[in-house]
């Protein structure tokens, strides 16, 4: 069975513990990550050896990326999640 190709989307505070988890896990890989500031996406990328950062509207678009984590924050938590599952 391959990795599910893995999409991070929010790259505030809390992501440095999912982003370097996952390279833990066999049955994902963290393929790209996005955040509202591409500064801050790269500059996570960068640091945890993710291969590709890029906007919000680029990751939820990518027919490649088979699995959304969602760590944004409260007030964009839900419209985020359901253009995840749309």
């Amino acid at each position: 069975m391959e990795a599910v190709r893995t999409g991070v989307i929010g790259c505030g505070a809390i992501s440095p513990i999912y982003l370097q988890n996952g390279s833990v896990f066999e049955d994902y890989t963290i393929v790209a990550c996005a955040d509202k500031d591409l500064d801050r996406a790269k500059a996570r990328a960068g640091e945890f050896g993710v291969p590709r950062a890029c906007s919000v509207d680029e990751i939820l678009a990518d027919p490649e990326i088979e699995l959304i984590v969602n760590l944004t924050t409260p007030e964009v938590h839900g419209s985020i999640g359901r253009r995840a599952v749309e």
